[in-house]
């Protein structure tokens, strides 16, 4: 099930809820997902460039989840859910790990869902327990579509990917050149690793306007600045023409691939 999520606020053990960041993930029906967390305040007018300070973090790969019964009642008390890290703008290697959670009800609000769980809390680098607020956003097509992920994923060796040992022989250095898309709804969300460097960018669509809405954007090294690095106007233009298995070649020659599509 698909799944637009909008964290309310975030609890840190011992401290008290805060809402640092405009935090948005969008999750495809096969769950993948695309999480971008941006330090407020948003930059004016929207579609301004973001220092790349401003990205507190951002995540793209799948999660699961697993309801877990009451023992008494045997009814369904909570999910557990694990989000594996395919792609992290605070880790570049290609085991990126993974954080879990468990995803409760709040009564009387069928929006809310409270998340408990341990991980990175990138303000300090440690491993810590939290509470988060979610609000569960509308999924509905837009321009018929409903989802659609791209994804790009590179072997970056080669003259890149090498180097010399001091005998004189090749040792393999990891780069990761990794990237998705996640269109939902109304929501585009898009991060990008090429070595060192990120980029995320996030489009809204403005229904009144008839027209996609660039919110977020921020880079780094050879990914800051400029169009189509994300093709990002490829999924919002003409995406819903293409077809799982097709491909696009975007900005550097980065080959992305539709790996999911859905009228959900």
């Amino acid at each position: 099930m698909a799944d637009i999520s909008f964290r309310k606020w975030i609890r840190w053990e011992p401290h008290s809820p805060t809402p640092p960041t405009s935090t948005i993930v969008l999750t495809s029906p096969q769950r993948r997902f695309v999480d971008i967390r941006v330090l407020l305040p948003l930059p004016t007018p929207p579609d301004s460039e973001l220092p790349l300070e401003q990205l507190e973090w951002a995540i793209a790969g799948t999660s699961t989840s697993s309801p877990v019964l009451n023992p008494k009642t045997k009814e369904v008390e909570y999910s557990h859910c694990v989000w594996s890290h395919w792609i992290d703008s605070l880790v570049n290697n290609r085991d990126a790990g993974a954080d879990e959670g468990d995803n409760y009800p709040v009564e009387g609000h069928p929006e809310l869902t409270l998340e408990r769980g341990r991980m990175v809390n990138p303000a300090s680098g440690r491993v810590e327990g939290y509470e988060e607020m979610w609000v569960a956003g509308e999924v509905r097509a837009v321009e018929g579509v409903g989802c659609i992920v791209l994804e790009y994923d590179a072997d970056l060796k080669g003259e890149e990917g090498w180097v010399r040992g001091e005998g004189g022989e090749q040792a393999e250095v990891e780069r990761v050149g990794r990237g998705m898309v996640v269109r939902l709804g109304g929501y585009v969300q898009g991060f990008l690793r090429d070595g060192g460097d990120v980029r995320v960018e996030r489009w809204v669509w403005d229904g009144e306007r008839g027209k996609w809405e660039k919110r977020v954007r921020t880079g780094s090294g050879g990914l800051k600045g400029g169009e189509g690095v994300i093709p990002v106007a490829f999924v919002t233009e003409v995406g819903g023409q293409m077809e799982v298995g097709d491909e696009v070649m975007g900005v550097g020659g980065r080959r992305w691939r539709v790996v999911e599509k859905s009228l959900v």
